[in-house]
Order: C-alpha cells, then structure tokens, then sequence
C-alpha cells in the first residue's frame, strides 16, 4: 500500500472519530477498512481506492457532513468499481431514463494541493470519456 493511501486512511479514521451518529460512523468504518483491504489486493490499480480515499475525505471534511452515494449505504461485498462509474450508475438509478454506466478504467486523476477538489476522467468500453469534478470547502 502507498504512503498516500496510508495517509489517507489515518486521516480519513480520525475524521470517522468525530462522526456524531453512530450508525453513520460504524457504516464510514467498513468503508475505510473495505478501501484499506483493496488497496492491497495484487490487480487492483490504486487510482480505484484513491478516487474513493479522496471523495470520502472530502465528503467528511464539509459541515454538516451529508452522505451520498456510494456511502449513504454499506460498501459492496463484491469488488469495488470505479467510482465514476458506480456514481453514474447511482444517478441512472435515481433518473431511469438515463443510461448506467461501466465497465470504466481510469485515465487521468488529479487532486488539489490541498485537497478540496478532486477530477477525474474515465473511459468505457465503447471508448466515450467521462468527466467529474467534486469540490468540497475545507472546514478548519
């Protein structure tokens, strides 16, 4: 595992501490220890846990802190899919009329210096890029 995705982790366990709602803290938990156990499988790419690593954070940075998806729920038993493509499917979810989304792999992720805005682009199969950008105020 990287020392950015350890960073992460520690960072992301403190924030967890501060949760008020139990049950809330309990779900940020199994998240962190689901990315944390991801990390070090051998063929997934870190890019995969750091989108999540990075929109957790952020997620869990704003005040008050609101989840969505893929948080607002338990992470899946089942390997994790690229985060732009389970956030396209959770808006394809809420909006039928819009197409889901997948298979995705990674091209381009880049976070700012301090850690308030992330963007990422992803391809599919069909070779149509996808776009998102989350930005989060930073709250000190």
């Amino acid at each position: 595992m990287s020392p950015s995705i350890n960073e992460s982790i520690v960072e992301l366990m403190f924030l967890a501490s501060k949760i008020s709602s139990p049950a809330d803290r309990v779900r940020v938990t199994e998240w962190i220890k689901k990315l944390s156990e991801t990390a070090t499988e051998a063929d997934v790419h870190s890019k995969l846990v750091e989108e999540y690593l990075e929109y957790l954070k952020m997620l869990l940075s704003s005040s008050p802190i609101y989840f969505v998806d893929p948080f607002k729920n338990y992470p899946p038993k089942q390997k994790l899919a690229p985060l732009a493509e389970s956030l396209g499917n959770s808006l394809a979810n809420e909006c039928p009329y819009l197409p889901r989304s997948g298979p995705l792999k990674p091209i381009v992720l880049h976070r700012s210096d301090d850690d308030t805005a992330v963007i990422s682009v992803n391809q599919n199969q069909n070779g149509e890029v996808l776009c998102y950008m989350a930005i989060a105020p930073r709250n000190e």
